[in-house]
């Protein structure tokens, strides 16, 4: 099960970025190469806003979700730094509806039930608008089969693979779905080789 919002509260109230302060290595990479004509991106599960505050500062239009009040806490603080604005908006995905659509969506690692990640699929599509773009990056089953140290939750069921994916996502849409090998440099919760999923899809109705 998700960790609870106290949870994240607890971890959140660090002094330090404990996920760091730059953003996702596939999120800086998507950004230069998908989202210069997505004005307007939602980041969901936004955590302590290392890709909020990236994508802000690439001239992005950033709203940033987060069950954590200690998280959105950190990301204004990261953004004041920055020099940039966020949109904080403090939701639990699980029962937020949006009441507006974005250009793009993005999220990292959040990690949800199976039988919870349906509905959060059909958000993530409600959240874009037609020619909306998702860019996302989960850990997928061999980061707890193949004994990954690098971070994410411990049941394997929370894990994500590209075949669920296309199940949720129209073929039509995907502009890339693979499996990957990175290396994570994301704060102690979030280091050294990992098992992960990267997709970048396309609403296109």
């Amino acid at each position: 099960m998700p960790k609870p919002a106290q949870f994240w509260n607890d971890r959140f109230a660090a002094e330090e970025f404990v996920y760091g302060e730059a953003p996702n290595q596939f999120v800086a990479a998507a950004a230069e190469a998908w989202l210069p004509d997505a004005p307007a991106v939602l980041t969901l599960g936004a955590g302590e806003g290392r890709n909020a505050v990236h994508l802000a500062r690439q001239g992005h239009a950033v709203t940033a979700l987060d069950y954590s009040t200690e998280g959105l806490a950190k990301t204004r603080r990261l953004a004041d730094a920055a020099s940039v604005t966020v949109d904080p908006l403090h939701a639990d995905v699980r029962s937020w509806t949006p009441d507006r659509t974005w250009d793009a969506v993005v999220t990292t690692f959040l990690h949800l039930p199976p039988d919870e990640r349906p509905a959060f699929y059909r958000l993530i599509q409600q959240c874009l608008r037609p020619g909306g773009l998702l860019v996302a990056e989960w850990f997928r089953p061999e980061q707890r089969t193949d004994g990954y140290t690098s971070g994410g939750p411990p049941e394997v069921d929370m894990m994500v693979t590209a075949d669920e994916l296309r199940e949720h996502f129209a073929a039509d849409g995907i502009e890339r779905l693979s499996a990957e090998t990175p290396v994570l440099d994301e704060g102690p919760h979030h280091s050294g080789p990992a098992a992960t999923v990267r997709v970048v899809w396309r609403k296109t109705g």
